[in-house]
């Protein structure tokens, strides 16, 4: 009876703990992050690189310890400027979205490794402002995105996210005289609730 009593409770103490600790690991999440976006053009005649700064918001909702679903939202907060020390012309990112699937691989307590798969949207605009002539034009490029990354748990709850992610390529209107590979690295903290 003795032995009886004694694995009940240790059974009972091992559920109880791995109760207690999966409310940690499901939920809903709320997460701010800061990027560089980065498109690096290739042609024939001349490569470039053209980085901007992106800062937003992301939810989602940690359906277990492995996987979760998230949604992103950033806009532009650095352009990239045509000519040095003039914003007369310049490159912005107006928006990216991203609907995303991450599927989590822990290691130990505080760490875990994630790979990121799903559709994004990003909005791009050239914007001008010479003497005589002002606009704008914009073009959206969506498609399949996918990253990885790395999470470490500063806490139960708060948690620093780092990923590297590919998005969709430019669409080459001149019909392969550009290639493009598009990118995003961003840091951030994700609180979960």
């Amino acid at each position: 009876m003795h032995k009886l009593l004694t694995s009940a409770v240790l059974v009972g103490s091992f559920f109880s703990a791995a109760a207690a600790a999966q409310t940690y690991d499901n939920g809903f999440y709320l997460g701010g992050h800061y990027g560089q976006h980065k498109v690096e053009l290739e042609s024939d005649f001349a490569n470039t690189d053209v980085d901007f700064g992106v800062a937003g918001v992301n939810a989602g909702l940690q359906l277990t310890s492995f996987l979760a679903v998230e949604a992103r939202y950033a806009i532009g907060v650095e352009d990239q400027e045509i000519f040095a020390d003039s914003d007369s012309a310049r490159y912005e990112i107006d928006r990216h979205m991203a609907l995303m699937a991450k599927g989590s691989l822990p290691l130990g307590d505080r760490f875990a490794l994630f790979a990121t798969a799903g559709y994004g949207e990003t909005k791009y605009s050239f914007a001008y402002d010479i003497p005589g002539l002002t606009g704008s034009e914009s073009s959206t490029e969506s498609g399949f995105i996918y990253g990885a990354g790395a999470t470490f748990h500063l806490t139960n709850r708060l948690s620093l996210v780092a990923e590297y992610a590919m998005l969709p390529d430019l669409e080459d209107e001149d019909e392969g005289l550009i290639e493009s590979d598009v990118s995003l690295m961003t840091v951030g903290l994700n609180y979960q609730f």
